[in-house]
């Protein structure tokens, strides 16, 4: 198994959430329906705001904990993965939502696969934390999303 830093790990999940930006931006000009639309902008911010947080997070973090290994070789395609994603442009709610849970999911697995394979205690409780940072905006996506219903 490979290993990896987990500052290496965190910056790829930095280009997680700004891949997630781009798609869910380039869903948005595609995107017939306002109500769709507005809720993609939602979207696009709340990835712009993760990606802020971690990008913060790696400023702010120690050394030692950045430099922690883990023996985790994560899969790196996600972002290419978002640029080939093709919707129609017929998008409901309930179809942006279903895809930000599959996509968020996908992320949130990663976080925990590489926590548990942190060297340190440090780096698993950290990694954990920002998991469930991850866990909550999820959670406020699915609330925000019924508001749109009253639009």
């Amino acid at each position: 198994m490979r290993s990896k830093l987990i500052k290496d790990f965190l910056l790829y999940m930095e280009d997680c959430h700004q891949a997630l930006a781009d798609l869910y931006q380039r869903l948005s000009v595609e995107a017939n329906d306002e109500k769709v639309k507005l809720l993609l902008e939602y979207m696009k911010n709340k990835e712009q705001i993760s990606y802020l947080h971690l990008h913060q997070y790696v400023k702010q973090a120690p050394l030692s904990l950045l430099n922690t290994w883990l023996d985790n070789f994560f899969d790196q395609s996600f972002p290419q993965r978002c640029k080939e994603l093709e919707l129609k442009p017929e998008l409901s709610i309930e179809d942006v939502v279903t895809l930000a849970i599959q996509l968020d999911m996908q992320l949130i697995e990663a976080m925990q696969a590489a926590a548990t394979t942190s060297l340190t205690l440090e780096g698993e409780t950290a990694i954990e934390h920002l998991t469930n940072h991850e866990e909550e905006m999820l959670y406020q996506v699915v609330m925000a999303s019924h508001e749109f219903d009253y639009l």
